[in-house]
């Protein structure tokens, strides 16, 4: 044992936390200021090999641990005090709980004897994130009645349950007396670390654990195989993937299949995926009736999780095909009630088992060729959008993705952002990182999010968000300061929700505009300023490309606010849809 491990038996707990987290494979502590977390940060901030960020805004901090974790694949550490702190965690846990997240929470708390007594910065804090941790323990106050190893085991454990099958956000509750701060507390430490003295001189987890994933058995091989074989109109639909093993697998299998293939802009190969049955397009093909009527498959094979697109979801709950559904999520994902097939394994898994009785000759029959129309409609943007040169959201969608630079990030903010982009990316778009929280769908944290998925990747990177989006969180813009790579913060400000004037709520011109609308009159220029980035408000199409090529060849942050009009935005994207399904009827006549 090191000769002065800690200078009392709090700090003692904390670094037997903190370096098992470390040794786990922790991809970064995310901190936030407090008293009562004193010899948790210290455990942090002292530890050679624990990356750690401080911010002082416990939610923009758990949205940015969300967008580290998201990235990287490895659980990301969240230290607070006790008391309110921690419940400003709640969006992010639910976000990352509803995508699968690895999240490992250490709330600092106060001793029980300080609990519902009127004790300052005191809450309850057992099971405070209820049904969305996967897992939950309270370490008590710091005792040489609890053995080191318990503390470890218990590390080793929330680690486990963050990172399995299921993997999402786990909370850890560490309460703590006095004293917090390095004061030594009279205690010979040497007796009561001895039993863990071979993890001490080792650099291995105390308990390791091979995790396990559900896989077809012979029977359902069997039976899945003989269906496939079967299937004359069968379609792959792929959602949001979270790796890159599965992104790289889905690829293949959408190369190989022979079937047409719908990629949602989550799944990360809905832009520059080049395969020769990939129909990008399918949410506009969608509004033709007669391909409506034309486009009916009898399977769907969908592999990840959720879809962005309305429009094809209630298309396939039309069809009433045959629906297999493959992710390693155990709670279903079925809001149409209509999955009949279920494979509980990573997409990619999934892939690579199938993969090996494919490429037989057999392509299914179709009497509609979708990737063709699609192209066509991807020529009909081409067009269009440069002929009216005016600055839409529709526009500035397909400028980015066509501007973008090969293997960065794109995030895509909720509302509106995500669908323009899911809607109209361009088919010929450099491949990336294209990501986006379709968890819960939230408007909170979305900068913060895309910071720590830029900061995981080390990459140039491009946030798309809306105006009440960028509102929600602007003090994640600190975080924003720290980026010394591109960051084009792009802002389409168009006064308030632009998404409901797609609603039926629209027409009600009495309640519309204060309840709906909800206008605020501001501008970001001066957010800019006040954390001084670079800002460009560009009045046209080719002004915007412009100062977006701008953005990716400066190795700071920089916000481009768009300026659009709700209600002209709305009529845009009816004359355009007009235009797409007068087009692909056209071409089906």
């Amino acid at each position: 044992m090191p000769d002065e491990f800690a200078p009392n038996l709090n700090h003692a707990w904390s670094r037997l936390i903190v370096d098992e987290l470390v040794r786990l494979g922790a991809g970064c502590f995310v901190l936030s200021p407090g008293s009562r977390s004193t010899p948790l940060t210290t455990a942090v901030a002292q530890h050679p090999r624990a990356p750690h960020i401080m911010h002082f805004d416990e939610r923009g901090a758990a949205f940015y641990a969300l967008g580290r974790a998201k990235a990287s694949g490895k659980p990301t550490v969240l230290i607070c005090t006790s008391g309110s702190a921690g419940a400003n965690y709640w969006p992010a846990v639910v976000e990352a709980s509803q995508s699968q997240v690895p999240l490992i929470i250490l709330t600092a708390d106060r001793p029980p004897e300080l609990l519902q007594c009127g004790a300052n910065q005191a809450i309850e804090q057992t099971r405070l994130f209820g049904s969305y941790a996967r897992a939950f323990h309270a370490l008590p106050c710091p005792s040489l009645a609890l053995p080191a190893a318990a503390v470890l085991t218990t590390v080793d454990d929330a680690h486990a349950a963050a990172t399995g099958a299921h993997a999402g956000p786990v909370h850890i509750n560490c309460a703590f007396r006095e004293p917090l701060a390095l004061e030594p507390d009279g205690l010979d430490l040497k007796p009561y670390l001895a039993p863990v003295d071979a993890w001490l001189d080792s650099d291995r987890p105390y308990t390791r654990q091979a995790s396990t994933r559900t896989v077809l058995d012979s029977e359902g091989d069997r039976d899945l195989l003989e269906r496939l074989e079967d299937v004359e109109k069968g379609v792959l639909v792929i959602g949001t993937l979270r790796t890159a093993f599965d992104r790289a697998m889905a690829a293949k299998l959408a190369a190989t299949l022979g079937w047409p293939v719908l990629p949602d802009f989550t799944s990360g190969l809905r832009l520059g995926l080049d395969a020769p049955h990939v129909v990008h397009h399918y949410d506009q093909l969608l509004l033709s009736e007669k391909f409506r009527m034309a486009f009916r498959p009898d399977f769907v094979m969908h592999l990840g999780g959720r879809l962005v697109s309305k429009r094809l979801a209630q298309h396939l709950k039309a069809c009433r095909a045959e629906y297999l559904h493959v992710d390693d999520a155990t709670g279903r994902l079925d809001p149409d009630h209509q999955v009949a097939r279920r494979v509980v394994q990573d997409a990619g898994s999934f892939c690579a088992w199938l993969l090996p009785y494919l490429g037989r000759g057999a392509t299914p029959a179709w009497s509609i060729d979708a990737p063709a129309l699609s192209r066509e409609t991807a020529r009909l943007l081409d067009e269009h959008l440069p002929a009216t040169g005016r600055l839409s959201e529709i526009g500035v969608a397909h400028v980015l993705t066509k501007e973008r630079p090969a293997g960065s990030l794109l995030f895509a903010g909720n509302s509106m952002p995500v669908r323009e982009l899911d809607m109209y990316g361009a088919a010929d778009a450099p491949a990336g990182f294209d990501a986006a929280s379709r968890g819960a769908s939230g408007i909170d944290g979305n900068i913060a999010t895309a910071v720590g998925m830029a900061d995981a990747l080390n990459a140039p990177a491009t946030a798309l968000i809306g105006d009440l989006t960028a509102l929600h969180d602007l003090n994640s813009l600190a975080l924003l300061r720290g980026v010394r790579r591109p960051f084009a913060l792009v802002i389409v400000n168009n006064d308030g929700g632009g998404i409901f004037h797609f609603l039926p709520i629209a027409k009600e011109a009495a309640v519309f505009e204060p309840y709906f609308g909800t206008p605020h009159g501001l501008r970001f220029e001066q957010a800019a300023a006040m954390f001084d980035f670079e800002y460009a408000q560009p009045r046209n199409l080719d002004s915007f490309r412009d100062e977006y090529r701008h953005a990716m060849e400066e190795n700071a942050p920089m916000i481009i606010e768009v300026r659009t009009d709700r209600a002209l935005n709305a009529d845009a994207h009816r004359a355009l849809q007009a235009r797409i399904a007068e087009a692909i009827d056209a071409r089906m006549e």
